[in-house]
């Protein structure tokens, strides 16, 4: 059986940062995260995320033989490390088979409509389109290893020693190895404030480029996992404190055992162990039978990769597979509130709705004065 994903949106948001090192200028030991490489980031990336350029959108339709992605990329060139691409989306897309590695795909400008003639010309002169309906949208966000390392490094000398638990208010089952624990992550200290920062602006750039919506957000919830062998994290969804709202993760360690899997698993058939490890996507209970009968696929294995973050609605249900194996599998998991801006929030109203709305604004306005 062939892991299948089904049609959603992947946000990929990669900066590149200038300058960054892993070294400790402030002569303090690893005890913090590098704040000048965290600087770095915020000084010279922010504008990055707010004009988009550096926002990758594909979307993705995957059925039981091949995946077919249409990329729309917002910038000159794309990275990807998903199986097949094809598409016909002019100036950035060609069809290419792909094996691994990376890919970065142009071509000319008049491919569109030579593509377009030659569907016509296959069709009996009838112009074809099809229109795939969007379920909803991931975000996938690459950071640079010397960010990473600073993560560990903090998570190393200051969130284990400090070992305060957060487990009594989570399902993970991390328990099997006397290091297996759910760590508080602050986010109140400079060290949290600064990912904090960051992490609100993914939020941000995420609703804009996957929901054309406009919104705030506020990562107000951070924790470490420290998994070991035979550690699982079962079914479950995140909690928020607004009507919409966003959790995600970022994996930091991965042990060999993971490692060495290959990230699309042929099948799970005679105990291959082919998804140990693997973080395994829910948004409905359609069958194999289903999937015949033309229905979206449903769930999706998701190796984990250092260094990446993936950013979904709070309401994505999803849960992590056990391994067995030595190392420590860890990541960093968080959760943001949604605010609406007052301009996206009457896109929302009917005309009656608005006028009450307004109405209402007005009465507080002059209780105030």
């Amino acid at each position: 059986m062939r892991i299948m994903a089904p049609m959603m949106i992947l946000i990929m948001m990669t900066s590149t940062l200038a300058g960054c090192t892993g070294g400790d200028p402030d002569g303090g030991g690893n005890d913090e995260i590098n704040m000048d490489v965290l600087n770095s980031l915020i000084d010279d990336n922010l504008q990055d995320f707010i004009n988009n350029s550096s926002v990758e959108v594909t979307n993705n339709y995957y059925d039981s033989d091949n995946s077919t992605t249409i990329n729309y990329v917002n910038g000159t060139t794309m990275t990807t490390v998903l199986h097949t691409m094809a598409g016909q989306q002019q100036g950035v897309i060609t069809q290419v088979e792909h094996t691994g590695g990376d890919l970065i795909l142009l071509v000319r400008e008049d491919a569109f409509s030579e593509e377009e003639a030659k569907m016509e010309e296959a069709n009996h002169g009838l112009k074809f389109a099809i229109r795939p309906i969007k379920a909803f949208s991931i975000g996938r966000i690459e950071f640079p290893m010397e960010i990473v390392n600073e993560i560990n490094d903090h998570i190393d000398n200051v969130i284990i020693p400090k070992n305060d638990s957060f487990a009594d208010g989570l399902v993970g089952q991390l328990k099997n190895d006397n290091k297996s624990a759910q760590l508080n992550f602050p986010l109140d200290d400079e060290v949290g404030q600064q990912l904090k920062t960051v992490f609100e602006q993914v939020g941000k750039t995420y609703l804009k480029q996957g929901y054309e919506r406009d919104a705030d957000t506020d990562c107000f919830q951070c924790w470490s996992n420290h998994a070991y062998a035979g550690d699982y994290n079962p079914y479950h969804d995140h909690g928020v404190q607004t009507m919409a709202g966003l959790s995600g993760f970022l994996w930091l360690k991965n042990p060999e055992c993971i490692e060495k899997l290959d990230p699309v698993p042929a099948g799970l058939n005679n105990a291959s162990g082919s998804v140990d490890g693997f973080t395994q996507l829910i948004w409905g209970t359609n069958t194999r039978k289903d999937i015949m009968s033309l229905h979206g696929q449903q769930e999706d294995f998701v190796k984990p990769e250092v260094g990446v973050m993936l950013i979904f609605p709070n309401w994505l249900k999803h849960q992590v597979m056990p391994f067995f194996g030595e190392g420590e599998r860890r990541s960093l998991a968080m959760n943001w509130n949604v605010t609406d801006t007052e301009a996206q929030l009457r896109q929302f109203m009917s005309e009656r709705e608005e006028e009450k709305y307004d109405a209402y604004l007005a009465e507080q306005e002059q209780k105030e004065s």
